[in-house]
């Protein structure tokens, strides 16, 4: 099993990198991919360019050796679709489940997602915590709830698993301000990442 995890990681930082870390530890998959967007669609303007963001996630995933960049998105430039990242994803990776990694605000506004009605079709989706707590029921009627996490290893496609992860609460839009009011940074990104950002 493979989880992607999109996102436009500006700048990355351990909320980023430790619950991927422990969602790829959860749900034991053999490979979890970091895959930044190069223009995202459901945000404003980046504040770093790719080039930068590429450079941050490389420094990063050195104390985080388990996870892995992809850089597909950035590579292929334009808007980031996640829909014609995944067709990709499938043909590369025809032998194994594909499980999408999503934040609950994506979640809530997964229905504004280009052809979002065909991910049921193509992956499972796991959905991370937040502090407000997990919502009741199934909104997407696509996607069939999982009751097991075994069970994303036994179907191909189209089940939702709310995720069990602890929640690292801290935002890159936090860390932008911070950096803009000449605050600490530290624990909240890795030394190295600082060290790029300074």
């Amino acid at each position: 099993m493979i989880g992607v995890y999109g996102g436009s990681f500006d700048p990355v930082h351990f909320g980023h990198l430790k619950t991927a870390n422990s969602i790829k530890n959860e749900l034991n998959f053999e490979r979890l991919f970091l895959l930044p967007c190069f223009e995202p669609v459901h945000k404003n303007s980046l504040h770093y360019s790719s080039i930068e963001r590429l450079e941050m996630l490389s420094l990063a995933i050195k104390e985080f050796p388990s996870l892995e960049i992809d850089t597909r998105e950035i590579d292929r430039g334009g808007s980031s679709f996640m829909i014609d990242t995944l067709i990709e994803l499938l043909e590369e990776y025809k032998e194994n489940n594909i499980c999408l990694i999503i934040g609950m605000d994506s979640f809530i506004s997964f229905k504004t997602w280009k052809k979002w009605d065909q991910f049921a079709s193509l992956v499972h989706l796991i959905v991370l915590p937040r502090n407000s707590g997990q919502p009741s029921q199934n909104s997407l009627d696509t996607f069939e709830l999982a009751i097991d996490k075994n069970d994303l290893k036994i179907k191909p496609n189209g089940l939702l698993y709310f995720s069990n992860s602890e929640l690292i609460d801290i935002s890159s839009t936090d860390i932008r301000d911070r950096i803009a009011s000449n605050q600490n940074l530290d624990g909240l990104l890795p030394s190295s990442v600082i060290n790029f950002l300074q």
